[in-house]
């Protein structure tokens, strides 16, 4: 038995009429005639009774005819599954972010990935960019959201947007009452609260360099993973930081975020695997390429 046996047999019965189903499949009466008796012998069972004037389904025909409409609308269903697959349109893709993406990108992707592919299903990670870069290498990881750079040949590394830096104070610190923008050279002798080196050498680095170009290390006495931690510990007043833009979204009556006369940037990028061979992977790249052709992920805050 074939599957074209179980098509053929399906439109003589939804038609009842040979020389009908024979139209709707495109073949000549005698070859569809000779399918269904082949069918019926195979079957040892009779699945039509015919006369010169009609052509009925036997009992065992009626349930015959049910279960082929049920196996061919099922390998239908199957064969679209397999293509979306294929595609990349439907199964999973482990994406895995640092902290400072959580308040305003990583929603923004979530949701327009979600829009546009609504059976890709995203299973959101957060790790900081080292663990990411190990995740992406064995494989555990299939997209990393991190800050540059990244010293690994075996990754593709898409820069998708930058931000700017923010200094933040306690609401009681004597620059907290700024108007215009703070010069970084005015915080050389306060503690600074920085997340760990090995978090995220890019996002370290950033911070180092903004100090150092104002001709001082910043005196680091306390570290934090989490942003919300670190503005936290500021409102403590253990310390001051210098934070992503985007981390104003965080709401503490207890700290001032005073935009900083230095133009220095913190890029994120998207990094995945070069031997990838996941069709989700490819998809999602793509996706994000689209929203910033499209100004929907802008390329610059």
């Amino acid at each position: 038995m074939e599957l074209r046996h179980l098509k053929y047999f399906h439109t003589v019965a939804s038609h009842l009429h040979f020389n009908n189903a024979a139209k709707e499949l495109n073949i000549s009466q005698p070859p569809l005639s000779k399918q269904i008796r082949q069918l019926e012998e195979e079957l040892h069972v009779r699945l039509l009774n015919r006369t010169n004037r009609k052509v009925e389904l036997t009992e065992a025909g009626v349930y015959f005819a049910n279960s082929c409409k049920f196996i061919l609308n099922l390998i239908e269903k199957e064969v679209e599954t397999t293509k979306r697959i294929n595609e990349g349109e439907l199964g999973e893709v482990v994406l895995a972010f640092s902290g400072s993406v959580v308040y305003d990108l990583l929603p923004l992707v979530i949701k327009e990935t979600k829009a546009e592919y609504p059976d890709i299903k995203l299973l959101v990670e957060q790790h900081t960019s080292s663990e990411q870069i190990e995740g992406l290498l064995n494989g555990n990881i299939n997209v990393g959201m991190l800050v540059p750079p990244v010293n690994e040949e075996k990754l593709n590394i898409l820069p998708i947007v930058e931000e700017g830096f923010v200094a933040v104070v306690p609401m009681n610190h004597h620059l907290s009452k700024m108007k215009k923008q703070l010069d970084v050279s005015k915080l050389a002798n306060e503690n600074f609260i920085m997340t760990p080196e090995q978090s995220g050498k890019g996002y370290f680095d950033s911070i180092i360099s903004i100090c150092k170009s104002e001709g001082f290390y910043p005196k680091i006495v306390q570290n934090a993973q989490e942003q919300q931690t670190i503005i936290s510990l500021v409102a403590a007043e253990l310390g001051v930081a210098i934070v992503p833009e985007s981390s104003t979204r965080i709401i503490n009556d207890d700290v001032a975020f005073l935009p900083i006369k230095q133009n220095y940037k913190k890029t994120t990028a998207l990094a995945w695997h070069k031997e990838s061979t996941s069709p989700g992977v490819r998809l999602f790249i793509k996706h994000i390429q689209n929203l910033i052709k499209e100004g929907i992920l802008i390329n610059k805050r």
